[in-house]
């Protein structure tokens, strides 16, 4: 199993509990608040198809699915939820295909029938 497979299944361990029936992961990513060595703690975001999930120490917060979360540039891209989260540039794939999930998301929300 290769490194990056390995982190989907971190990811989909991490989540498992936190999730609602039904409820699907899109994406995750590792995510880090705190500036130095000593002060960073290290938190799992998981995108799934109904919220953002927060994950750290077994526990999850759950914000709204309804967060672009920006084209990230540089070294660290910063996250708003409850706090300001960065996000290490090997992760910016995941942060893409999260804004791109909920964009098609959306548009398959405008295009339902019955929408007036």
């Amino acid at each position: 199993m290769g490194y990056r497979e390995r982190r989907v299944e971190l990811i989909a361990t991490r989540a498992a509990p936190h999730l609602e029936p039904g409820e699907q992961i899109q994406t995750g990513f590792i995510a880090q608040t705190g500036s130095l060595i000593f002060t960073a703690r290290v938190w799992t975001i998981i995108v799934t198809d109904r919220a953002i999930l927060v994950v750290r120490g077994g526990r999850a917060e759950r914000f709204r699915r309804d967060v672009l979360l920006g084209a990230p540039t540089g070294m660290y891209h910063s996250i708003e939820l409850d706090r300001a989260y960065r996000v290490h540039k090997q992760y910016f794939q995941e942060i893409a295909a999260a804004d791109e999930a909920l964009r098609e998301m959306r548009s398959r929300d405008d295009s339902a029938p019955g929408d007036s």
